[in-house]
């Protein structure tokens, strides 16, 4: 059989999924280590000798057009079968079968995918594996694109969004646990000993230390606030890390999810403050290709990841409460059944 001469070759088709994924012809064009004027050419080419209108561009990047989309679905299939090829030709396969290839949102990336895979008993001798992270559109695009074989979503990276309703047909999902909002303060702060929970009045009078506007979790800060919200002042800050770092050395005030701060909690850099209604929470999902299924080890992370979850904080044992129990027990003549609680979860 003769290949027809208008038929894509298929570097140019891997292409066009990257742009589908990025989002642009320049980040597809660094991922494949072009310049961005050559990725644009060989797009364009692809474009004439199929007669097909493929992307929509604009200052704000490129999206595919419904025709682009349809060539995107087939090209997928023939990536997979490439791939394949390969393998059964290089004898690759064996040494494929201990790759994972995992993606997440960003506090999950950071905070929960390093700790199941640790909880999994991996060999970092064994398998390879390759993290990494995005948004909820991102991550779909990766798993469509076959560039992940698992990905794990959750609700904080895409603010207002119900993440199991924007999975289409072809993605497999499992729950794995939900991640709450906590109000957090350093060790210093006259909160960090509060006997008493916190009001959302309160919370918005303090000094704050919050995420850009446009993130999910600043979303959720507001709609927490609500009518609450004072004019004082606050600091803003692209990153978790930075706002905790931020919240340990000062007496400012901030609403993170439980899962990035579970560390500092246990090292008693950080402590929670009650508050008097119930924080908002967003559940985390498991996703892959329900076509491709799920390799060896990618079913063992999920597996891990739904038995353990986003485990509850441990804090740190407060000295004073301590001394002051042991120096109670050395009093008491009859056995006690009371249990500190620092103690018991020390």
């Amino acid at each position: 059989m003769v290949l027809p001469s208008k038929m894509p070759q298929l570097a140019d088709l891997d292409l066009l999924l990257s742009v589908e994924s990025c989002g642009s012809v320049g980040k597809a064009a660094q991922a494949h280590s072009l310049s961005q004027p050559a990725a644009s050419i060989r797009i364009s080419a692809m474009e004439r000798r199929l007669g097909l209108r493929l992307l929509e561009r604009s200052p704000a990047g490129s999206k595919l057009t419904e025709e682009g989309e349809m060539l995107a679905k087939y090209a997928r299939n023939v990536m997979r079968a490439a791939r394949e090829l390969l393998e059964f030709g290089s004898g690759s396969q064996a040494a494929d079968a201990k790759r994972l290839r995992v993606a997440g949102s960003p506090a999950v990336s950071e905070h929960l995918i390093p700790e199941w895979l640790n909880r999994s008993g991996f060999s970092f001798g064994e398998a390879r594996v390759e993290v990494q992270t995005g948004s909820v559109e991102t991550l779909s695009q990766l798993i469509r694109a076959s560039h992940v074989d698992l990905a794990f979503i959750d609700g904080w990276c895409q603010a207002g969004s119900q993440v199991q309703k924007q999975f289409r047909d072809d993605l497999a999902t499992r729950y794995i646990c939900d991640d709450k909002l906590a109000v957090v303060v350093g060790s210093r702060h006259p909160w960090a000993r509060r006997p008493t929970p916190l009001t959302v009045q309160e919370l918005a009078s303090a000094p704050l230390v919050l995420r850009e506007r446009g993130s999910g979790l600043r979303e959720f800060t507001d709609e927490l606030l609500g009518t609450a919200r004072s004019t004082r002042s606050y600091v803003e800050f692209p990153s978790s890390a930075a706002i905790k770092q931020a919240v340990a050395t000062s007496q400012r005030v901030t609403v993170l999810n439980v899962s990035t701060v579970r560390s500092e909690l246990a090292e008693g850099r950080l402590h929670l403050v009650a508050v008097d209604q119930e924080m908002p929470a967003k559940p985390i999902y498991a996703a892959w290709s329900e076509l491709r299924g799920l390799p060896e080890y990618a079913r063992e992370l999920v597996k891990i990841a739904a038995s353990k979850g986003s485990p509850m904080p441990v804090f740190a044992p407060d000295p004073k409460i301590k001394s002051i129990r042991l120096a109670e027990a050395k009093t008491t003549t009859k056995p006690s059944m009371t249990v500190d609680v620092h103690e018991s979860m020390s």
